[in-house]
């Protein structure tokens, strides 16, 4: 859920501007992470017939874009019109599943639920699945997974966030530039 909420940071950060204010950077950091609320619907499908297990329904492209207009009506101060702000939600939501389906471990991710059942994987699986619950030598795999989380997730994510802060600084100076010498 680290890695998660650091790529909602990081796809907030790169859709800043004037369409996307403080309240559509947060909730991009929500839609990272709530697909991730299936882990407790799991408990109601524990044979997954109805795609309620975690990774499921919730971490579906359907749901992306359910989710994406939710967060749209809860945000009632995103403005409806900006297309950014429907992109930054849009791709923070999908970020869940695409990191998921880049773990190593569990069984990947069903992104066209509920109308296939497939679970799909990548050939590249840097990150290491959390282990939860928690017991005993668990935990060493857990400090494990959340250091591969930092780099693979945290690294790039922390690369936008001040990427992205230069060019708006730099941006701000160009144009304070431009209106002292006009």
């Amino acid at each position: 859920m680290f890695g998660h909420a650091l790529a909602g940071l990081a796809v907030g950060s790169a859709f800043a501007g004037r369409e996307t204010d403080r309240r559509t950077r947060a909730l991009a950091l929500v839609c990272a992470v709530a697909p991730d609320l299936d882990w407790f619907t799991g408990f109601l499908d524990p044979q997954d017939r109805y795609g309620l297990a975690h990774r499921g329904l919730f971490h579906s492209f359907l749901a992306a874009g359910a989710l994406t207009v939710l967060a749209m009506a809860l945000g009632n101060r995103v403005r409806w019109r900006h297309p950014r702000a429907w992109a930054c939600l849009a791709v923070a939501t999908f970020s869940h599943g695409l990191l998921d389906a880049f773990t190593f471990g569990g069984r990947g991710v069903a992104f066209l639920e509920p109308f296939s059942s497939v679970h799909f994987v990548s050939a590249w699986q840097p990150i290491f699945v959390s282990p939860i619950p928690l017991s005993g030598r668990l935990t060493d795999w857990l400090f494990f997974s959340l250091g591969t989380e930092l780099l693979v997730i945290g690294l790039p994510a922390m690369a936008v966030l001040l990427a992205t802060r230069t060019l708006r600084a730099r941006r701000a100076q160009a144009s304070c530039a431009v209106r002292d010498d006009g």
